[in-house]
């Protein structure tokens, strides 16, 4: 193993003594394994890959996580530095801004996370972990020894930890990086094993970055490691495989997942989509579903997809009863109730269109009545979806003119139906008088 010498240059001057002096240190073994004879010896490659991780280690020295901001500043012995907010999603962050790292804190003023941005030395963790592979490969009790796997367990958690800060600094391109050097640094003779958390870690962000087939590989990698996250890795697989229309390993995965973990509710859902996209087998569809309404008994949206399944199959009691449920299960779900308004509303065109085509009055006026028994049931259900629409003007516009067409025809049997028209016909006007 060849080692480049550091060079301590006029730029060290800048450098603190104890920074100084990690790096002299780290080049004066550098030197000494230059000597054939050194370099076929355990110790001084061991000592090497300290040397390095202290190197890398430095500048963390003076901040932990959770540690108060007055704790830190009494640490970093009144270094210089500048502070700013950062937003970084729905989370804002005081930032102090150091020469060698920038530090986030929460509202609190608590640590939540850091980066090192001017490291004493590049790749100084990759180093030290090479350094003491080539310990380990020389030294013939190593496995006594437990310097080895304790020294490899913290180079393996740097990386993590970086990969972890980066991701939440927003960086999630430097957050594949570490995650992915994180999962690489324990596949060796000295920690001997997968690391599927890291691995799990490398395909989201790999699938964020758009990196597709490399976020199937490595899913399948830590299904192949036996590692599932209890299924959520089925799912996130499967959809993959749907963005790239390989419809066939959709389903597969699917299902593989289901048999494992029929209580995933992200792998019910795809195949109860499945099925529904490809008209599959409706008692295998309402089985799934069944299934899912089981695990979360308070999902309204579960009931709400059931509804819409018997209404697409003309059960349209069933229908009216699971979209009525979704509402009395969470009454904040708008999509169940307003469906309901649109079934009886529906119900109503088709026996108008049965009494225009009646020719005896008798079965013409029975009719008719259906048409207005069915339109007075879609009131309610129409205005409780109307308040519940708020956030979304455009299908309130849509619910209004429902309103207002009911009632437009109801308007001279009452006052109070007199006002609403009037009510839903100005707000439908206003909406769309700029169209």
């Amino acid at each position: 193993m060849m080692v480049a010498a550091i060079t301590v240059s006029a730029a060290a001057q800048t450098l603190s003594k104890k920074e100084q002096d990690l790096l002299k240190y780290a080049n004066k073994l550098e030197t000494s394994l230059q000597n054939p004879k050194k370099a076929g010896t355990y110790e001084p490659w061991l000592k090497l890959s300290q040397a390095y991780y202290d190197i890398y280690d430095y500048p963390n020295s003076d901040v932990y996580p959770n540690a108060q901001r007055y704790e830190v500043q009494l640490l970093s012995k009144a270094k210089q530095c500048t502070t700013e907010e950062r937003t970084v999603g729905d989370m804002t962050y005081t930032v102090d801004c150091y020469a060698d790292k920038d530090i986030y804190y929460d509202a609190n003023g608590v640590v939540q996370f850091w980066l090192v941005k001017k490291p004493l030395m590049e790749d100084a963790l990759a180093k030290s972990l090479d350094a003491l592979l080539k310990a380990h490969k020389l030294d013939e009790y190593a496995y006594k020894n437990k310097k080895y796997p304790e020294t490899a367990e913290k180079i393996h958690t740097a990386y993590h930890n970086t990969g972890l800060s980066y991701y939440q600094a927003g960086n999630k391109e430097k957050a594949e990086e570490f995650f992915e050097k994180a999962y690489h640094s324990t596949e060796n003779p000295i920690l001997n094993r997968v690391d599927t958390i890291a691995i799990y870690y490398t395909a989201l962000m790999a699938r964020d970055n758009g990196k597709i087939d490399k976020a199937i590989e490595l899913f399948k990698k830590d299904l192949d490691a036996g590692y599932a996250a209890k299924g959520e890795i089925y799912a996130a697989l499967a959809d993959l495989y749907r963005e790239k229309g390989e419809m066939d390993n959709f389903k597969e995965t699917l299902e593989k997942g289901f048999s494992a973990f029929p209580e995933n509710q992200q792998i019910l859902v795809g195949l109860i989509n499945y099925n529904l996209d490809t008209n599959g087998d409706s008692s295998k569809l309402f089985e799934l579903i069944h299934q899912a309404q089981a695990n979360e008994p308070n999902n309204a949206s579960l009931y709400y997809v059931e509804g819409d399944i018997n209404k697409k199959l003309g059960n349209k009691e069933a229908a009216l009863e699971l979209f009525q449920k979704s509402y009395d299960i969470d009454n904040t779900y708008l999509f169940g109730i307003v469906n309901k308004g649109i079934i009886y509303y529906d119900e109503a065109l088709e026996y108008q269109d049965k009494a225009n085509a009646e020719l005896d009055d008798t079965k013409y006026q029975a009719l008719i009545e259906e048409v207005n028994n069915s339109l007075k049931k879609a009131i309610e259900p129409f205005e409780q979806s109307y308040e519940l629409a708020k956030g979304d003007p455009e299908l309130q516009v849509a619910i209004a003119e429902y309103l207002k067409n009911i009632f437009f025809r109801f308007r001279t049997q009452s006052d109070e139906y007199m006002a609403a028209y009037e009510k839903y016909d100005a707000i439908y006007k206003q909406a769309t008088a700029s169209e």
